[in-house]
């Protein structure tokens, strides 16, 4: 049965999907002023401006998945381990169905052909990914969050740290344990002096009858 804990960060991983995908599409929505693009360096709807306007919402979806990574895998107790196996899979999981979506959506569209190539790898609003860069972004932040959560759940005593103490003070019990009741007795009669068996030389001498010789 999956815990309370497990289920929210599965849970959680969909959710930040969904709020990524719809924030990169409204950032995708607006854009950027004339101004920013002069003649001389890019022009409008060209490679070079699709690329720093995907780079800038790669940034925002940075910074908020490291936050709410960290928020939802660490855990302020110790003995708890981070949960970032379970809030990837739920992540995964929405991606997966986005991606699916996408591509249907994409095949249901007649001028998706005539887009140029960059336009449908790294822009937030045209399927199939949804924009290449905001999931590389979204999956850096998991990962600094799992490092920062990591060091968390160290510090607060477990880890391998609290692992290598624990088998330190197996290890200090062994003797203790390795040693028994029949372990003592067998050492002793190793060690107790044995009886001196009667030579046939000395003879045997049995008790005399009442006739007697």
């Amino acid at each position: 049965m999956i815990s309370t804990r497990r289920a929210w960060a599965l849970c959680s991983g969909i959710l930040l999907y969904l709020v990524a995908w719809s924030l990169a599409w409204l950032l995708a929505e607006l854009r950027l002023p004339t101004e920013l693009f002069p003649h001389a360096l890019v022009s409008r709807g060209s490679t070079q401006a699709i690329l720093i306007e995907a780079g800038l919402i790669a940034l925002l979806l940075l910074a908020l998945a490291l936050c709410w990574s960290y928020l939802t895998v660490r855990s302020p107790k110790r003995g708890r381990r981070p949960t970032v196996a379970w809030f990837l899979s739920g992540l995964a999981a929405a991606w997966f169905v986005g991606l699916i979506w996408g591509v249907f959506n994409l095949s249901g569209r007649e001028s998706s052909v005539e887009l140029p190539l960059p336009v449908l790898l790294f822009s937030a609003n045209e399927p199939p990914l949804w924009g290449l860069f905001n999931m590389l972004a979204v999956l850096l932040g998991v990962r600094l969050a799992a490092v920062w959560a990591a060091a968390h759940y160290r510090k607060l005593g477990g880890g391998t740290a609290g692992g290598a103490s624990r088998r330190a003070m197996m290890r200090s019990h062994e003797p203790r344990l390795e040693q028994s009741p029949d372990s003592e007795d067998s050492d002793w009669a190793d060690t107790r002096p044995v009886p001196e068996l009667r030579t046939p030389a000395q003879g045997l001498h049995l008790p005399m009858g009442q006739t007697g010789r």
